[in-house]
């Protein structure tokens, strides 16, 4: 059975800071960052040991995902 898709916009993060370039599929990496939205090509990405968390969330010290991160950064 298909997974189902969703609108979330994930942050793929590379082993090798601030990598500027080209990835798999076409994916384009700025200073080690992409931005993607959810298939296949997210899934070869977390098996080939890059990082992924889904955009506006972010894991604190303890890794647990603190959703409220992100709208503290805007509060300047």
């Amino acid at each position: 059975m298909a997974r189902k898709k969703t609108d979330a916009v994930y942050i793929v993060k590379t082993p090798v800071k601030d990598y500027c370039g080209v990835g798999a599929a076409g994916v384009h990496f700025a200073h080690g960052e992409a931005e993607m939205k959810d298939g296949w090509v997210l899934d070869w990405y977390r098996n080939h040991g890059y990082e992924v968390s889904e955009k506006g969330t972010e894991k604190d010290a303890s890794g647990e995902e603190n959703p409220e991160a992100e709208k503290q950064g805007d509060a300047l």
